[in-house]
């Protein structure tokens, strides 16, 4: 039997004790238990803005320097400052700022991460899911749902620019990412007539009988803002603003009722003039775009200014507050789709 160390040498012996764990691939858990199960939660992340009028000529001035076929994807990542170098706004998702120049294609591809585009800049470029187009306008939500091939392409004289947002980190923390990328570097012939996708299943109608099966996600592929925002004046009208939400929507899945994808959520805010939302947390680190309207975000005390094309992040469980100057619109997403499958979602009104 081992004798018990004394009080006096106690500290050494674990020392000791801990040494001689390591090689063999063993840890005390009482040593880090308080850091990994914590009471609430804990993240790296911290509140950050960026504004688009800033981003823009960079973004451009890349499109001097690099091909989108070169590129595969011409984009500046919008990195959380805690997470330099990490490609992530949250802990479990991505954000970034992506250019096509008018002629281009951005090369057919696949991968199981799930992406949305909020559309920031330019009119009538293309995005293609399986050949099937959808034309995008400014503000209006496009979804490439995971493992379908897509391609983007813009035959207008203009630059298009959107922000994409992606559960990458969530699929890497995961081993799960899978990509292919079409042979011929090119896009994915047309299956359907230009304009079809999103009018199929929109107006909260689906067919009766249909082909679509879960793998195959979202069947509706295209939110556009003049639908969107006009269901948000509707709901103003109808309703007092929720004292800490304001007029919040949240976008669906015709096929099922869910979210829009199955990892990420993605809302539609109104605040009105002069409205104050009550201070909140939640657990899924949120990001924000201005699409119209000035006033201000308190995140955990810190003051963000907003104004049209302003891109924020609020963390998980960090303590948020709108203000609206004038009626203030907004787009979010998060990781809140997969936090409630995974039955951990919580928000605390405050």
């Amino acid at each position: 039997m081992v004798q018990a160390p004394t009080l006096s040498n106690l500290t050494a012996a674990r020392d000791a004790y801990y040494e001689r764990l390591r090689p063999r691939s063993l840890a005390p858990l009482w040593e880090v238990l308080s850091d990994i199960v914590t009471p609430t939660p804990r993240t790296e992340a911290v509140p950050a803005a960026w504004s688009f009028s800033a981003v823009r000529p960079l973004l451009l001035e890349a499109g001097d320097l690099i091909t989108a076929a070169e590129a595969e994807r011409r984009v500046l990542i919008l990195e959380n400052p805690a997470l330099a170098g990490q490609a992530r706004i949250t802990q479990s998702l991505y954000a970034g700022l992506q250019l096509v120049l008018p002629g281009e294609v951005a090369p057919a591809h696949r991968h199981t991460q799930n992406a949305l585009r909020l559309i920031m800049d330019g009119d009538s470029a293309f995005t293609a899911v399986h050949g099937e187009r959808a034309y995008m306008h400014k503000h209006d939500l496009i979804l490439t749902p995971s493992w379908l091939w897509h391609d983007h392409g813009n035959e207008t004289e203009e630059p298009i620019i959107w922000l994409d947002g992606l559960d990458i980190p969530l699929v890497q923390m995961l081993d799960a990412s899978f990509a292919e990328h079409r042979a011929d570097r090119g896009a994915w012939p047309p299956t359907r007539p230009a304009g079809d996708a999103g009018h199929r299943w929109g107006k909260n109608l689906r067919p009766a009988r249909t082909t679509q099966t879960q793998a195959e996600g979202n069947p509706l592929l295209i939110y556009p803002f003049e639908e969107w925002r006009e269901t948000l004046d509707v709901l103003s009208r109808a309703d007092d603003p929720h004292p800490h939400d304001a007029h919040l929507l949240e976008f669906t899945n015709p096929a099922d009722g869910g979210a829009v994808m199955s990892t990420m959520s993605a809302f539609a805010r109104l605040v009105p003039a002069g409205f104050i939302t009550a201070p909140m947390r939640s657990t899924d680190g949120m990001i924000h775009v201005v699409i119209e309207g000035r006033g201000e975000l308190t995140v955990d005390g810190q003051a963000f200014a907003l104004s049209p094309g302003e891109i924020l992040v609020s963390p998980s469980w960090a303590e948020r507050s709108f203000r609206a100057d004038s009626d203030l619109v907004l787009f979010s997403y998060s990781d809140r789709a997969a936090q409630q499958k995974l039955a951990l979602w919580r928000e605390a009104l405050l």
